[in-house]
């Protein structure tokens, strides 16, 4: 799978508040249990691919959840 592909299934999957909840402390154990379902939704998926498609997701739901603070104001 590509990294474009993980980060689409994983924000489908969880939900961009949820991705930036879940990781937006910049501490990486509290990706662990996301970092474990991705290894179940993609086992056959490089570990590269996988970090790559993670912070791709992360970015997008970062830029998701800004767009809808945004609006808010």
């Amino acid at each position: 799978m590509k990294p474009v592909e993980i980060a689409q299934a994983l924000i489908a999957s969880q939900g961009a508040l949820a991705l930036t909840d879940l990781c937006g402390t910049g501490r990486k154990g509290d990706a662990a249990p996301l970092r474990v379902a991705m290894l179940r939704m993609f086992p056959g998926a490089a570990y590269d691919d996988l970090e790559a498609g993670l912070q791709l997701a992360l970015t997008i739901a970062q830029l998701d959840r800004a767009e809808a603070d945004a609006q808010r104001h």
